[in-house]
């Protein structure tokens, strides 16, 4: 299975980077699956600009980044959104570029890493952001634990460094919503090929 842990934010000195580098430990640890960082910040794009809706548009000619997002999302079986909170929603680049799908990561399972420096954790971007994947034919996994406070969970290389009750909790929810992720997959991926099949 391919699963791809996509960085949803592009500004400098990000608190992502601490947390992508704690999922990807641990997605390390997940039997089964090739996980691979899919940043943002390497997909520049520009806003929206298409005449039509990428479902609709028949004769369709994204531009060179724009394709290259489009593809690295269709090669992906699943996906991990690691987002932050502003304004209390997803930041603008993620929404953006999820703007730019038609069909690649439709009917793929999903999980929501959200993440902030308050008690809140980014809880409500996160379910910003369900809805905005469901609208892209994507399954978001129900389960979610937004990261309250990553800022002192994580050090700058992404090693849990506090030892409290709430710490422990994290460290053992996301190696097992990892592995639910590459379940659906596994299970969705399977169902699809029988029904390809059976033409």
């Amino acid at each position: 299975m391919r699963i791809a842990v996509i960085l949803g934010s592009t500004r400098p000195g990000r608190l992502g980077d601490r947390v992508c580098r704690f999922v990807m430990g641990k997605a390390a640890l997940v039997d089964g699956a090739e996980f691979t960082v899919l940043d943002l910040a390497d997909h520049p794009m520009p806003f929206f600009d298409e005449p039509l809706a990428p479902l609709a548009n028949h004769d369709r000619r994204p531009s060179a980044p724009v394709r290259a997002w489009l593809e690295a999302m269709a090669a992906a079986d699943a996906y991990v959104f690691l987002t932050p909170e502003y304004n209390h929603a997803p930041p603008a680049a993620l929404k953006n570029a999820l703007d730019f799908l038609a069909t690649e990561a439709a009917g793929k399972p999903a999980t929501i890493v959200s993440y902030s420096t308050t008690a809140h954790g980014g809880a409500l971007a996160g379910q910003h952001l369900r809805l905005s994947l469901s609208k892209a034919g994507m399954l978001p996994l129900p389960r979610s634990l937004p990261l309250a406070h990553a800022d002192r969970l994580f050090d700058p290389t992404g090693e849990l460094v506090e030892r409290s009750d709430w710490a422990r909790r994290v460290a053992e929810f996301v190696p097992a919503s990892l592995r639910d992720l590459v379940e659906h997959a596994r299970a969705l991926k399977t169902l699809e090929e029988a029904t390809t099949s059976g033409r």
